[in-house]
């Protein structure tokens, strides 16, 4: 309500206002600013009347007699705080006028006009908006020029195999189909070549297959090793180690469906993109044959597809029987159980041992070297029976009969969801390896209720591949020149500038950080001594942040960059022998990332031959622990339903 008062200025009008349930003594008047009217009213801290539970019970009079006093002892001070506020707010809009900036005029109207104003307050507020506003505004002419200079359109123009001719040869067909060994054998006639797998595993068995099955002189390159052998024709990697200025005959890309990985698909977009060969094989499921078909379009390169059928029998069999614990006391040698996590494979291995079984054990916590063996002790009869979760779904070239899913359903890390038809084919199609068994290749659920939704899923077609919205990452090119541009060597922002900013033009290729780059990102920014390379590095490291231990080392080589300090071999563990299973993955997986390390930054982390002189004893040990007849796993369950087991969802 209006106090009646005598006023100085014809217009100046003091009155009560309520704000932060407070009773305040205001002035407010209107003022013409930039040909625009404002009624600009507010108070100042010494003008509180109380709180305004307080106000409303005190009589008439007295709120009258208050509102007097407070008037005669602070009424000058508040029209002058108020004369001080009208003037900064013009010089607000003036300098938004001259600078062309883009308040929100209706808002401040409001905030000016409402009662809630602290007038001695207001040149700092409008101030930090005046920052906030060139803030945004060197933000958005920012994008605009990373827009202009980072189109992704050009992204092909960036390799020099842009600049000669290629052709694409695409071999697509379901496992089982000889799709790798006609690659194989075309490597075997080039004078240069080199195969691209998605896993260290992979690249293992490549190097070991083309030196062994193809006599092929190959040497094997890694991100976490390097076995060079000399006057070697073709190199086995890992899909990330692609070095597109290296001239070769042929390249060959095994998994090319995983173009639509939502984590790693940028590394096949660079390598059909970047691969510096006369021939890019591209090799994969039938399902990648559109995306193949947009890029050998976009890319203006000739295209030759070779279709391929499954060269052995697959059929789905029966559930092993109506119950868990009954169905493994059918199991049969040649039998690969599938699960979905460390602790069933570990606890489904145990239970087998108590039956008498002999059995070799493969999950993705594993070294590809521990894998490797246990999969050669499989194929050699070492071990009747392979439990195994989806980390055999891509290699691995198994004498395998019968795939038993005892569990449809694998938690992504957020919810537990049914297989897509995809990965459950792909796993079941390692039955029945073509030279490997001569009865047909069965796939079954473990109890009906599983063999139910693997017989709908192993006839589902497979969804094919969009054909658009290939990945690129953030190279250390991309993000030094954005760092030009901005002023800024925070990692985390250049990562976001790129992923929010880059020009996508028609949307065919699209900018991509993974989530837990970025973390990484914004706590390496934290650590002011970390160059941008550094800072680079240490935000694609092959480190799991999910496992405490291993992120504990991270932070702890990331940190001691940051201080300038040798990173030494200092995390090992006093015994192999005393090791546990967990303890001594765990050790086999941080000297794998160190050795990662070794590579890349060798005047930090010096310690590299003492790491490859560690490895093979704590490779030992992991293997020694599967060997073993001991129990890995934690137990559980309750009697009739085993703790690795999943119960179909209804």
């Amino acid at each position: 309500m209006d106090v009646p008062a005598s006023c100085p200025a014809m217009d100046l009008r003091f009155a009560r206002t309520i704000s932060a349930n407070r009773v305040w003594l205001a002035a407010g008047r209107r003022v013409n600013l930039q040909g625009a009217e404002y009624r600009i009213f507010g108070f100042i801290p010494e003008t509180c009347l109380g709180q305004a539970a307080h106000w409303r019970r005190r009589p008439g009079e007295i709120r009258d007699g208050l509102e007097q006093a407070m008037l005669k002892e602070h009424g000058p001070r508040l029209e002058q705080a108020l004369e001080s506020a009208i003037a900064e707010i013009a010089a607000y809009l003036d300098a938004c006028v001259t600078e062309g900036l883009q308040p929100n005029l209706r808002k401040l109207r409001d905030d000016w006009s409402g009662g809630d104003l602290d007038l001695a307050g207001v040149g700092k507020g409008l101030a930090q908006s005046l920052n906030d506003l060139r803030a945004k505004r060197r933000h958005r002419d920012l994008a605009a020029q990373i827009g202009r200079s980072l189109k992704l359109s050009d992204y092909p123009d960036t390799f020099p195999a842009r600049r000669r001719r290629r052709k694409l040869i695409a071999v697509l067909g379901p496992t089982n189909s000889g799709k790798t060994h006609d690659a194989f054998e075309r490597l075997a006639t080039v004078s240069s070549g080199v195969y691209l797998g998605p896993l260290r595993l992979l690249a293992l068995e490549a190097f070991t297959r083309l030196n062994e099955e193809f006599g092929v002189s190959a040497s094997l390159i890694t991100g976490e090793e390097r076995r060079l052998v000399e006057g070697s024709r073709v190199t086995a990697s890992t899909i990330e180690m692609l070095d597109p200025s290296e001239e070769l005959e042929v390249a060959v890309i095994d998994e090319i469906q995983m173009l639509s990985d939502p984590d790693r698909g940028w590394a096949w977009t660079q390598a059909v993109v970047g691969a510096n060969a006369a021939e890019v094989w591209l090799v994969g499921a039938l399902s990648a044959e559109p995306a193949i078909v947009a890029l050998a379009a976009r890319l203006g390169l000739p295209l030759e597809i070779r279709r391929k059928t499954r060269k052995h029998p697959l059929v789905v069999g029966q559930p092993l029987a109506g119950e868990p614990a009954g169905a493994l006391r059918r199991a049969r040698p040649g039998d690969a159980f599938i699960v979905f996590s460390r602790r069933d494979a570990l606890n489904l291995r145990d239970d087998l041992l108590a039956l008498g079984k002999s059995v070799a054990c493969i999950y993705g916590a594993l070294s590809p070297e521990v894998r490797e063996r246990e999969a050669r002790r499989f194929a050699e009869g070492g071990a009747d029976i392979l439990v195994a979760t989806d980390a055999i779904g891509m290699g691995l070239n198994l004498p395998i009969q019968r795939v038993v899913f005892t569990a449809i359903q694998k938690y992504d890390g957020v919810t537990r969801d049914t297989l897509p038809p995809s990965l459950l084919q792909q796993i079941g199609g390692r039955a029945g390896r073509f030279g490997h068994q001569e009865e047909e290749g069965v796939v079954a659920g473990l109890t009906p209720a599983e063999h139910a939704v693997v017989t709908s899923l192993m006839k589902a077609p497979q969804p094919f591949l969009e054909t658009q919205g290939f990945q690129i990452t953030a190279g250390s090119a991309y993000l030094e020149q954005i760092a030009r541009m901005s002023g800024d060597s925070r990692l985390e922002a250049l990562l976001s500038l790129f992923q929010l900013h880059a020009d996508c033009g028609d949307g065919f290729f699209k900018p991509h950080v993974p989530e837990e780059q970025l973390a990484r990102a914004a706590q390496l920014d934290c650590m002011k001594n970390l160059s941008l390379q550094l800072k680079h590095v240490f935000s694609m490291a092959p480190m799991a942040s999910q496992n405490e231990t291993i992120d504990g080392v991270w932070r702890g080589w990331a940190y001691a960059a940051h201080q300038g300090k040798r990173i030494r071999l200092d995390f090992l563990p006093p015994s192999p022998q005393r090791a546990s299973l967990e303890e001594a993955e765990i050790t086999v997986r941080l000297l794998a990332a160190y050795r990662w390390f070794g590579y890349r930054l060798p005047e930090l982390f010096v310690d590299y031959d003492l790491a490859e002189e560690h490895l093979a004893p704590w490779i030992g040990v992991v293997d020694g622990h599967l060997r073993s007849r001991y129990r890995q796993g934690v137990g559980g369950g309750r009697k009739g339903v085993p703790s690795w087991y999943w119960p179909v969802r209804r």
